[in-house]
């Protein structure tokens, strides 16, 4: 780890005097470390910057809490201490995005403009990172995001603008000033998304093997990859299909979890969803969580007895809970319950006004609290520590630390913590059945 020396001014998110002088700085692939020649020196994850701007000769250092610092004076070293810094920062921001252990395909710079409704615009130069499952952009001067490539609904190419337009459910993501890997970055994605729904169109043809090519072709439109839909509109591409995932995408030994999820959500809809398992996402063995079997859950198995030759895949369910009122309205606790062996818990969630059901409304409110909830879960790759790890665990276990970054870094993400209510483990039947009433009782 090699030192830079130079000169810094710090200042403070408070408001107090600014410190400045001359230092020296250090940092790696995770932390970063300044030691002025007077003063007490500082250390800070990389992860807590929201950007490094070099320019000028200068570098500037905005962190997460408003606190703020600025590198000058390096003389020589400065070209070697922005590039080495920005690549730090960019594998760390990788790492608190969750996809450091994703397959990458290619990389380029561009600039981008991300417009989100009720969001302001965000737009500059970027480095953009095409992986086989997602799509991060890395700003100069703003903070990372990634869009998984199956929430992407369409990509278009405006000649006149000479820009690749992305469109989502979220919002639409401009990508330009790519000159002339243009077509080649169109290419890769369109190839990776091709891909995708390949995999996923065989994925479905293996758990249903009754359907058709067309109706291959309808239920793979239904249900994309890390979305999940109801089983009453899989079931209007044909009648079999609730009865066949529930038979072919449940693991014998969680359909005693199942049956009873199924029979508190009582006429209410159920849906369903999956994910494809990558080669890059196949642990030898499943990691033990704070040394308990019940929490070794972060790292999903295939679907039981499925095809060996089709893509391995991790299912779930969304159960909505029925309250015990005689209207029978929908209760605002949404149950989430990955089906395969790997599943050791049940994880429970009050859905908000903001992210979907209310009870007594619409259904279509219910389906943008679950696409939602998909939508986060798919964000953090399907890893659970994230969602119910309590703020103390993520800020202060440095196993964990990235999840605290990935939180603040993620609105979406602190939302989802706020709505999580508890989880039932899988330690026996009758012990998960206490687990859940408790859960149901809470206000």
């Amino acid at each position: 780890m090699p030192a830079y020396k130079g000169k810094f001014q710090y200042t403070p998110a408070d408001g107090s005097k600014p410190q400045d002088g001359a230092c020296s700085v250090q940092f790696d692939e995770q932390q970063f470390s300044l030691s002025p020649d007077q003063g007490p020196a500082t250390a800070f994850d990389l992860g807590d910057l929201n950007a490094v701007a070099a320019a000028d000769y200068q570098i500037a250092l905005p962190l997460y809490n408003g606190s703020r610092i600025q590198l000058q004076q390096f003389g020589k070293s400065y070209d070697d201490l922005a590039r080495e810094l920005l690549d730090a920062y960019r594998t760390r921001v990788l790492q608190c995005l969750l996809l450091e252990d994703l397959q990458e395909i290619a990389l380029y710079n561009a600039s981008f403009t991300l417009n989100v409704p009720g969001e302001p615009q965000r737009s500059g130069a970027a480095e953009i990172r095409l992986f086989k499952s997602n799509l991060a952009v890395l700003p100069n001067l703003s903070q990372a995001f990634q869009w998984r490539l199956a929430d992407i609904n369409s990509v278009r190419f405006d000649p006149g603008a000479y820009e690749v337009v992305l469109e989502s459910d979220v919002g639409e993501l401009k990508l330009c000033k790519l000159a002339r890997r243009t077509e080649d970055f169109t290419s890769h994605l369109r190839d990776a998304m091709d891909a995708l729904a390949q995999e996923s169109a065989q994925a479905l043809h293996a758990l249903f093997p009754f359907l058709d090519a067309d109706q291959v072709r309808s239920a793979n439109g239904l249900l994309r990859e890390g979305r999940s839909v109801s089983l009453a509109r899989l079931n209007s591409v044909h009648p079999r299909i609730a009865n066949a995932i529930t038979e072919n995408a449940v693991d014998a030994g969680m359909k005693p979890y199942f049956d009873d999820l199924a029979a508190r959500a009582g006429k209410g809809e159920i849906y369903a969803g999956f994910k494809l398992i990558r080669n890059e996402e196949k642990p030898a063995t499943a990691p033990l969580e704070n040394g308990g079997a019940e929490d070794a859950d972060d790292e999903p198995a295939g679907a039981p007895d499925a095809d060996t030759d089709a893509p391995q895949a991790l299912y779930w369910f969304f159960f909505p809970i029925h309250d015990a009122s005689p209207s029978g309205k929908t209760s605002q606790l949404v149950a989430w319950e990955a089906s395969s062996a790997s599943g050791r818990a049940t994880y429970f969630f009050r859905l908000t006004s903001g992210s979907g059901a209310v009870p007594g409304e619409s259904t279509s409110l219910l389906d943008s609290g679950i696409a939602r909830l998909s939508r986060v879960l798919g964000m953090l790759n399907f890893r659970r520590r994230p969602i119910y790890l309590s703020d103390e665990q993520l800020e202060s276990n440095p196993t964990f630390h990235r999840y605290a970054i990935a939180a603040r870094r993620l609105p979406e993400v602190r939302e989802v913590r706020a709505e999580f209510v508890g989880r039932a483990l899988h330690s026996s039947l009758d012990a998960w059945k206490t687990q859940v009433e408790n859960i149901i009782a809470k206000p």
